[in-house]
């Protein structure tokens, strides 16, 4: 019998049944990954307790149940109920379970068939937000994850599962990717054929499978066999090697290509990313912030009564930030470059004008951002870090460039 819990079950269980004191003590274990080097019982009740806040409609909606859906410690919070739930469940039933073989939420279980119905409901009866739905096998065959497992005079067999919807669509040879990615889809599904089919036979079956699925996304057979017969490498760990970087950048054809080879011998390793995504094209599900209310924002602050301008960062939004601003300039903060401009030069601000110029959650993109918009001003207020010399060129040639425009 297979078990999965119920998607539409996606609160764990209160803080109380959560059995905070077994968290803590599996952490300090370390029986799995986790982002609490020093676990206490304080903080995993503070993780229970914070509840997810989404905008819909212009009305905000607070999450009254579960935690924050992408959060990375829902994934710590998940385990740890997975596991209460089974060993309480494993623990306490009256049925003999020989195997139990759990992935996430899904689980692989041998139970004799007159003791089935039992063992879901007792299983069901654990916690009555988290329900588990079934699946049985029929002639002797049961998917789990990618496998089909088959049941034959007391073995199990194994070969690879695809669901009744599968279409053989993969990333098409002639799409807007790069050739790695078209190569990985190869070596990936090859790979997994070699893990999963336990015998020659069903190989050699997936094997011819694959081909023609790959001749139908339009690879040719040469590009097939290279990365088909690519031999599997593995990497050894070497503590005098320099470590390798990797560099995330959007890709075009033909010139992302050049910049991963120009970066090979740095050990900085690109990996390439699409511009565009049919998610980004089709999905639209969340309500878009007001400007000045996102969080993360590089803004501008100009001054009424001269050229110069304010380039600021913050992880807040510009709302928030602007009220800091006018406060430290009514007080005379000194260490406030506007409060301090308006001191000197008794100039106006001009808050009204007040704009974000882009956003970023990401701190240190903040700060090359506010660097970058920094020195395209003419008389900036602020201080920021110093850019990178590609960077100060570029700079310099959209300067003259508008210099240019000013004066014609």
């Amino acid at each position: 019998m297979a078990t999965e819990k119920d998607a539409t079950s996606t609160k764990p269980p209160p803080k109380s049944s959560v059995h905070v004191d077994g968290a803590v003590r599996r952490l300090k274990e370390g029986s799995f990954p986790t982002i609490w080097k020093k676990p206490r019982k304080t903080q995993i009740e503070e993780t229970l307790s914070k509840r997810a806040r989404r905008m819909y409609n212009g009305k905000h909606y607070k999450q009254l149940h579960g935690t924050a859906m992408g959060s990375p410690v829902s994934v710590v919070i998940a385990e740890i109920v997975m596991q209460n739930i089974e060993e309480r469940a494993l623990s306490t039933c009256r049925q003999t379970i020989p195997l139990w073989l759990r992935y996430v939420d899904d689980t692989f279980t041998a139970v004799r068939h007159d003791e089935i119905d039992a063992f879901h409901n007792h299983l069901n009866e654990q916690n009555t937000d988290i329900q588990f739905t079934r699946e049985v096998e029929e002639n002797g065959k049961l998917p789990f994850l990618d496998c089909l497992v088959s049941h034959n005079d007391n073995s199990l067999r194994t070969t690879v599962y695809r669901k009744p919807t599968h279409t053989d669509r993969l990333l098409d040879e002639s799409s807007y990717n790069p050739t790695s990615h078209k190569a990985t889809t190869i070596r990936t599904l090859t790979r997994r054929a070699q893990l999963v089919c336990d015998s020659t036979d069903s190989l050699s079956d997936e094997n011819k499978y694959l081909h023609r699925v790959f001749t139908k996304n339009n690879y040719n057979n040469d590009f097939i066999r290279r990365n088909t017969h690519r031999p599997t490498t593995t990497t050894e760990t070497n503590d005098t090697a320099t470590p390798t970087t990797t560099a995330t950048i959007p890709y075009i054809k033909g010139m992302s290509e050049n910049i991963s080879r120009i970066l090979l011998p740095f050990n900085i390793r690109v990996a390439h990313k699409p511009i565009t995504t049919l998610r980004q094209l089709l999905t639209n599900v969340k309500d878009k912030d007001e400007p000045r209310n996102r969080q993360g924002t590089i803004y501008k602050i100009n001054c009424s009564d001269c050229q110069a301008s304010y380039i600021g960062e913050t992880g807040r939004n510009l709302t928030t930030r602007l009220t800091e601003h006018r406060r430290a300039t009514r007080k005379g903060d000194v260490s406030n470059h506007i409060a301090e401009h308006h001191r000197l030069t008794n100039h106006n601000i001009d808050w009204d004008s007040a704009q974000c110029l882009t956003y970023s959650t990401d701190y240190f993109q903040r700060l090359t951002l506010e660097s970058w918009f920094t020195n395209l001003e003419q008389t900036p207020l602020n201080r920021c870090q110093q850019l990178p010399a590609p960077y100060k060129r570029l700079i310099h040639d959209i300067n003259i460039t508008n210099d240019r425009k000013r004066t014609t």
